[in-house]
């Protein structure tokens, strides 16, 4: 068994790359390294990573050739049961994955080779995105603590398929041909002993790259027709993932690198990868849906949002595998308007063809949704969103994909938004302004009773503006008409678990030309209680937002004493609270104190007036910015947690 992982290694290696494939170890070495991975070392993880090392071959075409050699180490019985099986995920129309060897190795210093042939090729999971991704799984035996398991893979290829291709190595090459690129995250779920990273670049295909978020130790060397570049980190502590944390390629040592010069290179060829396939090119039909959509329309902004929301409420977001055209080039618009469905590149697309129908300069832009893009033009994106060419040369952005059910043409959960425009003159990086609070304002009024029995009636009612118009639309609009009401009272639940729901309204949610406003009337038996003298109660509207998550960016804020990460809240917000309880005849209300907390990133403000048997409450909740750095983040919870203790506070009123 031992030589079968030779005689496979060197099938392969004829015919894979210039680079010799990885050996697999020998069994005293791999004792040594096992032993020297003490369990003890690395409590709170399951399994210990003792190297990982990959090797990359990169043609004059681009096309890059990859072998990964690893050691994982079995610290406990769930570490075991980790490793029972292995996985690895690829797209057959751009990559090719081959596992070369596989291998246990026991304490004792046995080892079993596990057959390569024996993998099973299945469909990956997939969820509204089905381009045909294929994942390859290799069972290894039972394992026990202390064992270790050595893969060896080898990767053609690259990892979205941008183009069809003419012939089999065709498909594989990246679709900026001649180029290369990669960005390296150097630490893991778990601990790493060692993870090192080589790339081996022919001589006139410089790489530049940059260092972020950490330290990585690197090296440049020349080779007799290649520049070889080395990354490597060494010890590296298991990743401590939190709620609500940046994305880790925000947070963890990276290595972005790329062969391409600079951006405007990226924006010309995205430019013309599209428009030299007519992809923005329309039919008789498209044509006269634009003038239907436009017809009656006076002004520009008028036109470009009727186009923009009709785009989003009528191309379904559903990624099926339509052949050429998966990944950043876009399918033709003619297709799209067809078939009435797309990802974010097809919904763009089709925005862009009806807003050049209608006479406006517009392209296609790449752009990262959740996380930031580096200086170096490596391809960092996630999202395609559109611009439109003002008549001063600035771009107006707009993003259908985010748009359904909302009134804004972008976003305002993406704020300070890198992204690239695909012009044939050549953009560099851009980035979308950060917005303020008063972007994604929520007004909640409450008009309550406390009747003498102890039950409430009220009426709360809510208006949104930005991010808040899209979460109260989404009430309605987001459901089956048969779950809205269900909808409502899972959310009034907060306010009491015996809540009715009486009845409710919503502003047309189909008008995108107004913000939307919900209005809800309720009855809570025994909210209050009679305590002799006293009168017992809480604020409706405080009980209904302080841990809504939903609703208020603070209540998406997780409560955490400490934290080593920042936290990523998507947008600012505003809350804007005006509440009356009136008690009943022959009660006086007790003024609470004050709240208020105003700390650099956010703040809480709460103030209520009793004159005689009404109670008034004013208050106020603010979140700065849509990411706060874990220093930020204790001065928030103290506004946060501010408006959760109000809201559970009693409230008195004296007979």
């Amino acid at each position: 068994m031992r030589h079968l992982a030779w005689i496979l290694l060197l099938s392969f290696a004829p015919a894979l790359a210039a680079v010799d494939p990885p050996s697999v170890l020998d069994p005293e070495e791999a004792v040594a390294l096992l032993a020297g991975a003490e369990a003890s070392r690395y409590e709170g993880s399951d399994r210990v990573v003792v190297f990982d090392r990959t090797e990359v071959d990169v043609e004059e075409t681009g096309l890059s050739h990859r072998y990964d050699h690893r050691l994982v180490k079995v610290l406990d019985w769930s570490g075991a049961r980790a490793l029972a099986a292995l996985r690895f995920d690829f797209d057959p129309a751009s990559n090719i994955v081959e596992i070369l060897a596989v291998r246990v190795h026991r304490a004792d210093s046995t080892f079993v080779d596990v057959d390569p042939a024996s993998v099973v090729d299945a469909t990956a999971p997939a969820h509204l995105i089905y381009w045909g991704g294929r994942m390859r799984v290799l069972g290894v035996g039972a394992l026990e603590p202390g064992d270790g398991v050595e893969t060896i893979t080898y990767k053609k290829g690259f990892q979205i398929a941008y183009l069809d291709a003419e012939s089999e190595d065709e498909r594989y090459i990246p679709p900026m041909r001649g180029h290369f690129y990669d960005v390296l995250l150097f630490q893991e779920d778990l601990p790493l002993i060692e993870k090192s990273y080589t790339v081996h670049v022919p001589k006139d295909k410089p790489l530049q790259y940059s260092v972020y978020n950490g330290e990585v130790m690197s090296s440049l060397t020349f080779g007799e027709d290649t520049h070889i570049y080395r990354f490597w980190r060494e010890n590296v502590p298991a990743l401590k993932r939190e709620p609500r944390m940046p994305d880790a390629s925000d947070v963890v040592p990276k290595v972005v690198m790329a062969t391409v010069p600079d951006w405007e290179e990226k924006s010309r060829w995205f430019y013309h990868v599209n428009e030299d396939r007519d992809i923005f090119g329309w039919n008789p039909e498209i044509e006269e849906k634009v003038n239907e959509i436009t017809r009656g329309l006076k002004t520009e902004d008028q036109k470009i949002a009727a186009l923009l929301h009709w785009v989003a409420q009528n191309i379904r977001y559903s990624g099926l595998n339509m052949g050429e055209g998966e990944g950043y080039t876009l399918h033709p618009s003619t297709m799209t308007f067809r078939d009435r469905c797309g990802v974010c590149k097809d919904i763009a697309g089709m925005l862009v063809t009806m807003l050049r129908v209608a006479g406006y300069p517009t392209f296609a832009a790449m752009t990262m949704a959740g996380s930031r893009v580096e200086r170096i033009p490596a391809d960092q994106f996630n999202h395609c969103v559109v611009a439109l060419r003002k008549e001063d040369g600035s771009y107006l952005m707009l993003d259908p994909t985010w748009a359904p059910w909302n009134n804004p043409i972008w976003s305002r959960w993406e704020g300070e938004q890198h992204y690239v425009i695909g012009s044939s003159e050549g953009e560099d990086l851009m980035m979308i302004p950060a917005f303020v609070p008063e972007d994604n304002l929520l007004v909640i009024r409450s008009d309550a009773k406390i009747l003498k029995d102890g039950a409430l009636e009220g009426t709360l009612v809510l208006d949104g503006k930005g991010a808040m118009d899209g979460r109260i639309r989404s009430a309605a609009a987001d459901r089956a008409k048969r779950d809205v009401r269900s909808g409502i009272e899972e959310w009034l639940g907060a306010v009491s678990p015996d809540i009715e729901l009486i009845e409710y309204r919503f502003t047309d949610p189909r008008d995108f030309t107004i913000d939307s406003s919900l209005r809800i009337r309720y009855r809570v038996p025994r909210f209050a209680d009679l305590l002799g003298n006293d009168l017992v109660f809480r604020s409706p509207a405080l009980r209904f937002i302080a841990e809504n998550a939903r609703l208020s960016r603070l209540a998406f804020m997780p409560d955490n004493e400490e934290r080593a990460h920042g936290v990523f809240l998507w947008g600012p917000q505003r809350i804007a609270i005006d509440e009356t309880v009136k008690l009943p005849s022959g009660y006086k209300a007790e003024e609470p104190k004050k709240v208020s907390v105003e700390e650099k990133i956010a703040a809480a403000k709460l103030s209520w007036e009793a004159n005689g048997g009404t109670l008034v409450l004013k208050g106020e909740t603010m979140l700065e910015k849509r990411q706060l750095t874990a220093k930020e983040y204790a001065g928030a919870r103290k506004a946060r947690n501010a408006v959760v203790d109000a809201s559970n506070n009693d409230l008195y009123a004296k007979r």
